[in-house]
Order: C-alpha cells, then sequence, then structure tokens
C-alpha cells in the first residue's frame, strides 16, 4: 500500500475516530447531568472542561482526580475539588460518598482495574450511579489489526512510544509521557495497559457487586453516520465502550 493511500485512509478513518469519541463523550454527560448529582466524581477530570460543559445545574460537591499541576490549577478554577493519586491504588474518598462516578478513558490506562471497579462501588451511594468511557479490545478496527497480525489499535502505546501497528497514525512516533519509566505510579498514566470488551466490561463490573449495562459504539473503520445505523445489527464491534453501573439500593431488612 502506498503512503499516499495509507494516510487517506488513515484521515478518513481519523474523521470517523473523532465523531465516535464526540458521541461517546455526549453520552456520559449528558446521563451525569442527567442524573443530577448532588455529590460527583470525576476520575481523570483534566482541567474540568470535559464534563463541566454538560450541566445546567452544577452538583453541590464537584470532586475531580487529576495529576497534571497545570490542569489541576484549572480545574480548581473552576471549582473543583482536586485529589491526586495513583489510579492502580485506593481512593482517598469515605464510603458511600458519591452520587455520581464518572471516568471518560482512564480505566484503559490501569492495571488494577478490578481495583478500580471496587472502589468506584465503594464510594458510591446505594443507588448511586458510575459512568464508564472506554475502547474495546473486540472492535472491528482492533480485530482487523490483529487478523492482519499487528498489535491492535487501543493497545499501540507502550512505554514511550507508538508501536506494532504500521497502520496507525501515529505509528513509531514517540508518546510525551508526564513521569518516568521507573516512577512508582507510570503504569497509571503510560499507554493503554488493559483495554476491556463488553462482556468483560460486564462482568468486571458485576464481579464488585454492580448492576451494569455495556454496549459499544463507532464501528471504525465506517462513517459515522454508516456505523449508527449498523450498530444495534453489527453489536459488540463499536470501538468506544459506554458503562453504565449501578450500584443497588440497600435492602430493608425484615422487622
Amino acid at each position: 500500500m502506498s503512503n499516499f493511500i495509507l494516510k487517506r485512509l488513515q484521515t478518513a478513518v481519523a474523521r470517523s475516530r473523532q465523531a465516535g469519541i464526540s458521541r461517546c463523550d455526549d453520552w456520559a454527560g449528558q446521563l451525569a447531568a442527567e442524573l443530577k448529582p448532588e455529590v460527583l466524581l470525576d476520575v481523570g477530570c483534566g482541567d474540568g472542561s470535559r464534563l463541566f460543559r454538560y450541566f445546567k445545574q452544577m452538583p453541590r460537591e464537584f470532586h475531580g482526580v487529576e495529576g497534571a499541576p497545570d490542569l489541576k490549577l484549572k480545574a480548581e478554577a473552576r471549582g473543583l475539588k482536586i485529589a491526586s493519586y495513583d489510579l492502580n491504588g485506593r481512593w482517598p474518598y469515605e464510603d458511600n460518598k458519591f452520587d455520581v462516578d464518572f471516568s471518560n478513558q482512564v480505566i484503559e490506562h490501569l492495571h488494577n482495574c478490578r481495583l478500580f471497579a471496587t472502589e468506584a462501588h465503594r464510594v458510591l451511594k446505594p443507588g448511586g450511579t458510575a459512568i464508564i468511557a472506554t475502547e474495546n479490545l473486540c472492535s472491528l478496527l482492533n480485530w482487523f489489526a490483529i487478523t492482519l497480525g499487528y498489535t491492535p489499535f487501543s493497545l499501540m502505546q507502550t512505554c514511550g512510544r507508538y508501536l506494532g501497528n504500521p497502520l496507525g497514525l501515529h505509528y513509531n512516533e514517540p508518546l510525551d509521557e508526564p513521569l518516568p519509566l521507573d516512577h512508582p505510579a507510570f503504569s497509571g498514566v503510560s499507554g493503554h495497559v488493559r483495554v476491556l470488551t463488553v462482556r468483560q466490561a460486564k462482568e468486571l463490573f458485576q464481579l464488585v457487586g454492580f448492576e451494569a449495562e455495556v454496549r459499544s459504539i463507532s464501528i471504525l473503520p465506517l462513517p459515522d453516520g454508516l456505523s449508527q445505523r449498523l450498530e444495534g445489527v453489527i453489536q459488540n464491534r463499536g470501538h468506544y465502550l459506554m458503562i453504565k453501573a449501578r450500584k443497588p439500593a440497600v435492602v430493608p431488612t425484615a422487622a
């Protein structure tokens, strides 16, 4: 395949990918706003703008988790209460604190995703909801890469470099890492280390006590309009997972 044709294909897929990301953001942000949480936690909040813009009525307490110092300052300027810690470990919040746990494109960076789900469950109030968006290992695009003997697109980010898939838009380019390789929290920020499937995500969140609904959207490399028409037919092959996990309400004990 010539470099010209490859670049044209990469550009087309990049447009479809961005459309899928936007739909994923809208699903997650609109759902969070519809739930009208009094106390909300945005895990991996960045500067706060990604979720902040969906709220007309702001939560009474808007907490965020962000490690990058410049993004942390911007989020705090928006009124978020920011904490910084390794997401592969325990979270510094009391039990049953939040109405909504929100996390967009974070869990795939963690090796201890079971503890992540466990902590999300622990800090939610009974009846609260975890909203998680991430990538799908079994997407059509990743399946295509594996069939060719290449690394799945969702796992190309490898400790400071995009490797293993010459079809990738950033193949063999450096990836800017905020921490050195030997930093103890490196595994929580570097690349994608554990990419889930629809079934795996549902089983993981059910395992720790959630009632979980999981589906996928954006069947790359198809154009987004065609993808939306086919997502109900070609299930579980979208590139992005949308996880809605509800912590059951406390069942009253019999008198």
